[in-house]
């Protein structure tokens, strides 16, 4: 008997045509057995996070539920990447044709070398804080809680996170379309 798992996931492109490259990323993490597309947030478009001098990186974040445990996710996406999708290996936070990070396992963190539930940098990733609010997400984990209740309503922490993403430019670009 399996047990499923709400994931999310963040996914992001900046070479080799993006919006092309994110659905393709979507096809073939909808084909993964076990594995279904819950909902996704819109695309947005933003500069380059860790690396600067380089294109703009498209990004969305994808809800799946799956009966994949985190590790046997990681190497289905590692190969997704890799294989059929033809990632090279770069250095760190380098342009990309498709980079997929798993975000977090609502209720199960996961704390092992190759791994970190939740992602250890969602707090201080505007493309990514953003498109994960967008898919109203359950169970956040206590790192991203504490962005937003360091405020007295959510609804100041998102227009606080509303002005951080204007200034880092991120313009949405495409309303719930895969």
């Amino acid at each position: 008997m399996s047990k499923d798992y709400l994931v999310y996931l963040g996914l992001g492109s900046n070479q080799d045509h993006p919006q092309k490259q994110l659905t393709k990323a979507i096809h073939h993490i909808s084909r993964l057995p076990g594995t279904d597309i819950i909902t996704f947030s819109p695309r947005y478009r933003t500069r380059a996070w860790g690396v600067t001098d380089q294109a703009d990186f498209i990004n969305t974040v994808l809800v799946i539920n799956t009966s994949e445990k985190p590790l046997g996710l990681l190497n289905k996406i590692k190969k997704i990447e890799y294989r059929l999708m033809g990632r090279q290996k770069n250095l760190r936070w380098h342009q990309r044709c498709i980079d997929i990070d798993i975000l977090y396992y609502v209720n199960k963190p996961y704390h092992r070398r190759q791994l970190q539930l939740p992602h250890p940098l969602i707090p201080e990733r505007c493309f990514v804080l953003r498109p994960l609010m967008d898919t109203k997400p359950i169970k956040l984990p206590i790192s991203i809680k504490r962005v937003i209740t360091r405020h007295k309503t959510c609804c100041r922490a998102l227009a606080k996170q509303r002005n951080v993403l204007e200034n880092n430019k991120i313009q949405h670009i495409i309303n719930n379309q895969c």
